[in-house]
């Protein structure tokens, strides 16, 4: 008995014994301090901001203890939930943190402003992406499907042939039938017309002879007579002409570039085992390896 009281592990297993105990009723009687929660002065200036950007004004005393509680309650439930493991295996949680380690490592490594050369390169290797579209400068008389039923087609040859006697003399915003639209348009571009008309009657724009009344063109409101002034048809872009898109997209594959380094950066830390079922080992010939070593 003598020998076993002289043991030190006995020594330690009492003595962790008496630890534990004294602990729990310390915390019971107040007297050990649980884990500490700071709500900082730059804490409380952020929710404040936060507040008034929402509402235009300063938030009172008692909405900003309201805050302060709500600061405190996502602190508590949010230890709680590591502490229980509550933050293993999540794909919101883990996704999450993967763009903010993103974010992060873009902050670290700013792109630096392009110059003319290197975005006229990146303009060169990506043409068919900054084309500029077709324009079109041209008026219209409309025409309603409604008011002219089935003589549609016979009035509208009826006015093609009256404004092309006109030699350009008669006023074509006398004729035709109301239009809330636009009758007049300078230097369109083909996306707004097919938006505004339809498809079909901007394709037919691209084919219509300038300088001369022609039609009738359809579009999705009933018939027009169209005076075509003036076409640019499409054409590769010019940096002075997109500058400001192509800067935006440079920087952006800049970044993506930054991130893929820095990803494979980090990656050459793990060593990565993939345990594959023999099932899809076996119907894979191209499959990836199941060990992948630094």
């Amino acid at each position: 008995m003598k020998r076993l009281l002289r043991e030190p592990l006995l020594h330690f297993l009492v003595l962790g014994i008496a630890l534990f105990l004294a602990y729990g009723w310390l915390s019971r009687h107040g007297i050990v301090a649980a884990d500490r929660i700071v709500i900082t002065q730059g804490r409380l200036e952020q929710l404040a901001a936060g507040f008034e950007a929402i509402h235009q004004r300063a938030p009172t005393a008692s909405e900003l203890d309201g805050m302060i509680e709500e600061a405190i309650q996502e602190e508590v439930y949010s230890r709680e939930a590591k502490s229980m493991g509550l933050d293993h295996d999540d794909t919101i949680i883990r996704r999450r943190l993967m763009t903010k380690l993103q974010f992060l490592s873009e902050d670290t490594t700013p792109v630096a402003e392009p110059t003319d050369a290197q975005l006229q390169q990146y303009l060169d290797a990506h043409a068919s992406d900054f084309r500029v579209e077709r324009h079109y400068s041209f008026l219209h008389v409309y025409l309603s499907p409604q008011r002219h039923g089935d003589s549609l087609a016979s009035d509208a040859q009826a006015l093609l042939a009256q404004l092309r006697k006109s030699d350009g003399t008669t006023d074509a915003s006398n004729l035709g039938d109301p239009f809330l639209l636009e009758l007049r348009f300078d230097n369109a571009a083909a996306g707004e017309i097919a938006g505004q008309y339809g498809a079909d009657f901007e394709t037919a724009l691209r084919t219509l002879p300038t300088g001369q009344w022609s039609g009738p063109v359809s579009s999705s409101y009933g018939s027009h007579i169209v005076l075509l002034r003036e076409r640019k048809d499409e054409r590769p872009a010019a940096l002075s002409d997109v500058r400001a898109d192509v800067r935006r997209k440079w920087i952006n594959e800049q970044r993506e570039r930054a991130n893929a380094r820095y990803y494979a950066e980090l990656r050459k830390r793990y060593d990565v085992i993939v345990e594959r079922p023999p099932a899809m080992s076996d119907s894979s010939a191209t499959a990836a390896p199941a060990t992948a070593s630094r």
